[in-house]
């Protein structure tokens, strides 16, 4: 006993440094069984309490661990949350602008009538021409749509992503009918994502022609403000760049965290920013790929009804014009929408041999300038 105390009182830091190191490893232990559950961990390079210092990278303190059910909502702050009680975006809120009946010049000031632009230019096309610009004037403008209820308080407790959006997002999108491009489609295509981008970026040959923002763990609400290895972040990339297409894939690192709402009303910002930024890009929204059979029968926040019902939300951005949502699933699932086992090491992320089906996923879906 004497020595003991002998030896705190002659190495105290010593002493600490175990103490604390014993702490971490605890909270790191009991938080792989929750809050840390989407932290990328392997035991071979790394001790178990960095898991948490990972998740403080992701807004994820070590209190959280043992806070329960309502841990995962709060790490998320007055972000995502604060969109939604405060109401749908500005920008969804602005009614379409009418075509201007303005007046013209060359008119005289006594016309009390005047034709619509668009109907003068039809009378001097042929009837059939005709026709078919005024049933495309008829066309209703796009209008995204609301969810169909809110989650309930059940929902939210056990990190349930409820599906509040249906699948009408998903069948729209699938009406588009995609065109078969090469590589140098994707010369002006800037990739945002997180470790499974880096997976694309990594294993196939995407980076000799696009540009790649992506960081492992990253989520949707830290796409617009991450330093992407010292290459500055992707609103800096917008402004001094130029591109075509914009490819985004987030959402495996969200589960869990807040309701499909919250999720909804951040992506949906993310999304609209991205456009204001490069207004001229073909924006496509991914689907989150799933995970594997065993991975989501035995998990109860990393699992594909989870994922499925954020990828029914996301899928209602597309209007087949500017947006455009994809689903790599098709190309890297069984036919029960399960990751195939073979294709991945751990679950969750594709083998490096894999990561080609994504590629000529991306191939088979893209979109010819009009």
């Amino acid at each position: 006993m004497v020595f003991k105390m002998n030896l705190i009182k002659k190495c105290p830091l010593f002493i600490l440094l175990v103490s604390t190191g014993l702490i971490f490893t605890i909270i790191g232990i009991i938080g792989r069984m929750n809050v840390y559950a989407s932290q990328e961990y392997d035991p071979l390079t790394a001790p178990i309490l960095s898991v948490m210092f990972t998740g403080i990278n992701d807004d994820i303190y070590p209190w959280h661990v043992f806070m329960g059910g309502d841990a995962q909502t709060m790490a998320l702050g007055n972000g995502p949350k604060s969109e939604i009680e405060t109401g749908i975006l500005e920008a969804e809120k602005e009614e379409p602008q009418e075509i201007a009946s303005a007046k013209e010049e060359d008119v005289s000031s006594d016309t009390l009538e005047k034709e619509p632009p668009e109907r003068a230019a039809m009378a001097s096309q042929t009837p059939e021409v005709t026709e078919a610009l005024e049933e495309e004037n008829k066309a209703e403008p796009f209008e995204r749509q609301e969810p169909l209820r809110e989650s309930t308080k059940e929902e939210i407790q056990n990190h349930v992503s409820a599906d509040v959006y249906g699948d009408a997002g998903v069948l729209r999108a699938a009406e588009y009918e995609f065109s078969t491009v090469d590589e140098s489609y994707f010369d002006d295509a800037l990739f945002i994502g997180d470790s499974r981008t880096v997976g694309l970026r990594n294993y196939t040959d995407l980076s000799e022609h696009a540009d790649f923002y992506c960081e492992t763990s990253l989520t949707i609400y830290k796409v617009l403000e991450e330093n992407f290895d010292n290459q500055g972040t992707v609103e800096e990339a917008l402004e001094n760049h130029d591109y075509g297409k914009i490819y985004l894939m987030v959402g495996i690192n969200e589960l869990g965290r807040g309701t499909t709402e919250d999720f909804m009303a951040e992506y949906t910002r993310v999304v609209d920013r991205l456009h204001e930024l490069e207004p001229e890009a073909k924006i496509f929204v991914q689907g989150v790929m799933r995970v594997s059979g065993e991975k989501s029968s035995s998990d109860a926040i990393f699992n594909n009804s989870n994922i499925n019902a954020r990828n029914n939300a996301i899928a209602t951005l597309a209007d087949n014009d500017q947006f455009f949502y994809i689903d790599v699933n098709e190309a890297v699932c069984d036919e029960e929408g399960n990751l195939i086992s073979e294709y991945t090491f751990d679950q969750i992320h594709l083998l490096g041999a894999y990561y080609d089906l994504w590629k000529q996923f991306l191939l088979v879906h893209g979109v010819e300038d009009n």
